[in-house]
């Protein structure tokens, strides 16, 4: 009988693991900082980016360029949704980005989840 309590109680502790695997966001593989846009969007071969410089979580070399998708969300000082080509040179905007890159001057960064101004000057 106390067997059985035990293989229930495992049972029913994976059944919880795999649905909060499911359900919650995996935020382990995001990271953000704070940049100065250097640049604003510009697009080469299909591809729109901005070039900013990391004033946050530096290592290295701060300059970086964001590769902005269809599905990265930009938003303004309140939360509400601009365009990509609102984000002028000099605005100090919070990245959130998935957490790897690639090497090259200046570091890309491939996939952007959000781009949330901070400040406008």
């Amino acid at each position: 009988m106390k067997k059985w309590f035990i293989i229930i109680g495992i049972a029913v502790l994976i059944v919880i693991i795999v649905v909060a695997a499911i359900i919650l966001p995996p935020t382990w593989s995001k990271t953000s900082f704070e940049a100065v846009v250097q640049e604003s969007a510009t697009e080469q071969g299909g591809i729109t980016s901005i070039t900013a410089l990391k004033i946050t979580e530096v290592y290295g070399d701060p300059l970086c360029a964001l590769h902005i998708s269809e599905s990265t969300k930009i938003l303004d000082e309140n939360g509400d949704k601009i365009s990509v080509r609102d984000i002028q040179p000099e605005y100090t905007v919070k990245v959130t980005i998935k957490n790897s890159s690639v090497e090259g001057n200046p570091m890309y960064y491939p996939t952007v989840f959000e781009i949330k101004v901070i400040k406008r000057d």
